[in-house]
């Protein structure tokens, strides 16, 4: 199961106005893609959606962070240290485990989002993660979490 399918997205579009070529994201078949070479927006949402992919679907954090994220990442949890490895592991220790269903992403300019259901008891949370990049490398973090009240009165509050 892929989780986005950014490039299918492209060729769509490509075949439906008749265009002649989809630019090709030359070395996305490397172990790593960072330090960062130069990518242009196709390839970076080619990128995001790899690193989602690795990441929320397969669920093997440290591949995900060793081939898409910077060793210097710059983390803006209050709780997370700085850098690749730290949250690497961090989340190898959570991911795995974790009960989750992927809502919707998006990828637009140098930013990407991943909104996130986490099912947990009594009431889900829901959570939204940012991340920035500079060319084929993830180089920034943020994320926001937000328990569901047992008092919600909207029913599809948050999702």
């Amino acid at each position: 199961m892929r989780l986005i399918t950014f490039p299918a997205t492209a060729l769509f579009i490509v075949s439906v106005f008749g265009l002649r070529s989809v630019p090709k994201c030359a070395g996305l078949d490397e172990d790593s893609l960072c330090p960062s070479r130069e990518a242009n927006e196709l390839c970076q949402r080619q990128i995001f959606s790899d690193f989602l992919q690795t990441l929320y679907v397969e669920k093997d954090p440290i591949k995900a962070f060793n081939t898409h994220v910077d060793v210097q990442l710059i983390e803006h949890d209050p709780f997370d240290e700085q850098g690749r490895d730290a949250n690497a592991a961090k989340l190898s220790n959570i991911i795995p485990s974790a009960n989750f269903t992927v809502l919707r992403s998006n990828f637009n300019n140098d930013i990407g989002v991943i909104h996130v259901m986490v099912k947990e008891d009594p009431e889900p949370a829901a959570l939204a993660d940012i991340y920035r990049m500079d060319g084929t490398c993830i180089v920034e973090h943020w994320d926001v979490l937000q328990y569901r009240p047992a008092n919600a009165t909207n029913p599809i509050a948050m999702f």
